[in-house]
């Protein structure tokens, strides 16, 4: 469904020569906007209305794409290979068809609702991790104190964190900040939850709005009874809900 806008997207990126600041919003990077220009061109080319995180919502259409051009703009501008364009059709039962494609390794995770995912073509699976001192936890943001994790990463893309806990790379995902617009995440929820792994928001609020100043605390894990452990670690944490 999107194989086309990301495949010239990656094109322009490949031909970018500035990777820095836009001089527009202060963690908007040129290839944020690079990139956000072509998603919108095609999509609504194609008939879809557009969310965007640069550019909020645009376009006409029954069907809206949730998009984040480059989820871990930071990582990019830096040479970090951890960075993705994040798509997800949203239709009327909500979302539908999910890409997440990371932009420096070519990998790639589709979803479709009810039809499973797959990864380069490939089934894919999470762990069965069960407990939080055995659990690699993915991490967005710095706790006040260490949750009793066997290990933890801080990779700084939600969109790829999400995808690997799907893969069984992970154990689990934790947005300690819980600062999180809904383009950031939608694509990889939908790959998470076709992979059977558990995602919510920490405060119990509906991941899916289109409510640009909105936030979401998304939390995911392997197994419900992991997912229990990680939402009882966050609070004890003292978080507040972020933004709507």
């Amino acid at each position: 469904m999107f194989e086309d806008v990301i495949e010239e997207m990656a094109e322009a990126l490949a031909k970018l020569d500035d990777w820095g600041h836009s001089g527009g919003r202060p963690d908007q990077y040129t290839h944020d906007v690079v990139a956000d220009r072509i998603v919108r061109r095609r999509l609504h080319d194609a008939g879809y209305a557009v969310l965007s995180e640069e550019s909020g919502v645009t376009g006409d259409g029954e069907i809206v794409v949730v998009v984040d051009p480059i989820d871990g703009s930071t990582n990019a501008s830096r040479g970090l290979p951890w960075y993705a364009t994040s798509l997800c059709a949203v239709d009327d039962q909500g979302p539908l068809v999910a890409d997440v494609v990371n932009l420096a390794t070519g990998d790639r995770y589709r979803a479709v609702r009810g039809e499973g995912v797959e990864a380069e073509g490939a089934a894919i699976a999470p762990s069965q991790c069960m407990r939080l001192d055995e659990a690699i936890v993915a991490l967005n943001g710095l706790p006040p104190f260490h949750g009793g994790w066997a290990q933890y990463r801080t990779y700084g893309a939600i969109a790829l964190d999400l995808c690997a806990v799907a893969t069984g790379s992970f154990d689990g995902y934790v947005d300690v900040d819980g600062a999180h617009g809904v383009w950031d995440y939608l694509a990889a929820a939908l790959v998470c939850y076709e992979s059977e792994v558990s995602v919510v928001d920490a405060h119990g609020r509906d991941l899916l709005m289109f409510d640009v100043n909105a936030r979401r605390a998304p939390v995911a894990a392997a197994t419900p009874e992991l997912l229990d452990q990680l939402l009882a670690m966050y609070h004890s944490w003292g978080g507040e809900p972020q933004g709507a």
